[in-house]
């Protein structure tokens, strides 16, 4: 009963691990059929490798008793599973830092994952009928070993039907879990079937590999990491979509950004016109939202500050091109699609609602003493047999402009005045042409401001 229950369970662990892997590094590859097809070719590869091999590896592993062999081999390989499944993004970003491009990115990093936990895992059947093989004779061995093949095959379909509910509730459930769960319970299950040493020495790797995932944890058990599979495998993002966001080679330190802002602050500008001077000067780098608006709270005088803080705290990352070009990463939630944030309204006690439906760039512009801010990527929909103006839309919504209407904030214009700084809003709602409106003048007397506000 025993070998028959261990390739029952290798099946399903090995299914169910392939599964949770691919699904892991969907945020890297996107959601494609090509993934899917690496999987699949690299799941029959370490199906194939494993019966290849298996006897030979039966021989090393189980010198001196064969029957321990597939314990041994399906012990070490679940445990493997587990350290695959923590290591992924680093394997996916050590492969993609080289050429982000590649095409056979999806095979190679799968391949670097799962070939040797899964040859491991799929050598237990063969180590099976080779002990098999040295107590029986050719007939009832090779009907042992079919029978072995199909339970495999069985528990296969049945870690398929377990780890679907990873495919269809990943607003419900986290997948880490799963991924570790397989592999560990396999091997779990390996060490009843080993003598003594082994029973001691399969469960204190796993306690181990518990405690390095609780307390030095996986990026793929981030609430980062968590948005962006969900939002990956609903939306079908394109191929590496997370890890450009995410690579973040040249972050500016908050530190140096604070700095810079300090520096920055001691110039008698509007605190306006020195944040755009500060963006303009970050060169090609990346810094995190949350830096970004404490050091812009040095610069921003009490008057501005509503109008400008809660937009940079609802940013996630920050990188600029060096070109003028910023590309926003929102902050995400998960089951909440963008992220919002209020603004003062023009009356006291009015707010305004936006909401950045999705990440969007700021293209910054100078003409003369005339700054301006584009948002993007920016869309157009043909206007209608009834409609006089086509509609351009961003990823920035204010919500309900007038009876119950939102628009797309496309730009914002800083004027450079003598004596006042003013700010305007560039807007177009769902019907209608494109308005730009006054959002507020300040005086260039930070006192003045103060008291006029």
């Amino acid at each position: 009963m025993g070998p028959r229950l261990l390739c029952f369970a290798g099946g399903a662990a090995l299914s169910a691990y392939f599964l949770h892997l691919g699904l892991l590094l969907t945020p890297f590859f996107g959601a494609s059929a090509f993934l899917w097809a690496c999987v699949l070719a690299a799941y029959l590869l370490c199906m194939a490798a494993g019966y290849g091999v298996g006897d030979v590896l039966a021989r090393v592993v189980g010198a001196g008793s064969l029957e321990l062999a597939a314990p041994r081999l399906a012990a070490a390989g679940g445990i493997l599973a587990v350290v695959s499944c923590y290591l992924a993004p680093e394997i996916c970003r050590a492969i993609l830092n080289r050429d982000p491009g590649w095409h056979l990115a999806p095979i190679a990093t799968l391949l670097a994952a799962s070939f040797v936990p899964g040859t491991l895992i799929s050598a237990s059947v063969p180590s099976e009928v080779r002990a098999r093989l040295e107590k029986s004779d050719t007939k009832a061995s090779a009907q042992g070993a079919l029978r072995l093949i199909g339970l495999v095959v069985l528990g296969g379909a049945i870690g398929v039907v377990l780890a679907a509910r990873s495919f269809v509730s990943l607003d419900e459930i986290d997948v880490w879990p799963r991924a570790y769960l397989g592999g560990g319970l396999l091997a779990l299950l390996s060490a009843f079937f080993l003598k003594r040493i082994g029973r001691i020495l399969v469960p204190l790797l796993l306690v181990g590999c518990v405690a390095v995932i609780a307390f030095a944890p996986s990026e793929i058990q981030s609430q980062q990491f968590a948005v962006a599979l969900e939002q990956t495998w609903r939306q079908n993002q394109g191929g590496s979509a997370y890890y450009l966001r995410t690579a973040d080679t040249d972050r500016l330190s908050e530190e140096d950004l604070a700095r810079r802002a300090r520096e920055a602050a001691n110039h008698e500008k509007p605190g306006v016109i020195l944040t755009c001077e500060l963006l303009e000067a970050l060169g090609s780098v990346s810094v995190t939202g949350d830096g970004l608006t404490r050091s812009l709270d040095l610069l921003l005088d009490p008057a501005s500050k509503p109008f400008l803080i809660p937009l940079f705290e609802s940013l996630e990352s920050v990188r600029s091109d060096g070109k003028g070009v910023f590309h926003c990463t929102i902050k995400r939630k998960r089951g909440v699609q963008g992220a919002f944030f209020k603004l003062p309204g023009a009356e006291p006690g009015e707010t305004v609602e936006f909401w950045f439906r999705d990440d969007f760039t700021i293209r910054m512009l100078r003409e003369g003493n005339i700054r301006k801010l584009e948002f993007g990527p920016v869309t157009t929909i043909r206007a209608g047999v009834f409609e006089l103006n086509d509609t351009r839309q961003t990823p920035i919504r204010i919500q309900n402009v007038a009876l119950w209407v939102d628009a797309s904030l496309l730009g914002i214009v800083i004027e450079d005045h003598p004596e006042q700084v003013v700010i305007k809003a560039i807007a177009q709602g769902e019907i209608g042409d494109i308005k730009t409106v006054d959002v507020m003048a300040m005086p260039k007397d930070r006192k003045q401001t103060a008291k006029q506000r």
